[in-house]
């Protein structure tokens, strides 16, 4: 993701900075509407690397065992008997 991130914002900084092969320091807004529609552009492309990153670092609850899954491991190795899986199992339900 950080390799996507820096990409992304060498990218925007090149395009901000050049204009038909020329450096200038305003970047592309000394070009009128073109310019400004490729800051809108370039706005969008950052809306998305930004909803990406932020998406993605959700914690979610997939992954996460419940107690009963734990319950059920337990028993499936042998460390508890039946009655003991039935009787914590009526407990955690």
């Amino acid at each position: 993701m950080k390799k996507l991130l820096a990409f992304a914002f060498f990218l925007l900084l090149s395009v901000s900075c050049t204009y038909h092969g020329h450096m200038t320091p305003w970047g592309p807004m000394q070009y009128g509407l073109g310019g400004i529609v490729l800051w809108l552009i370039i706005a969008a492309i950052v809306v998305v690397i930004i909803v990406a990153v932020v998406g993605g670092s959700k914690t979610s609850t997939e992954g996460r065992e419940t107690p009963l899954d734990i319950l059920k491991k337990r028993y499936a190795k042998g460390e508890i008997s039946k009655q003991e899986f039935d009787k914590i199992k009526k407990d955690i339900t």
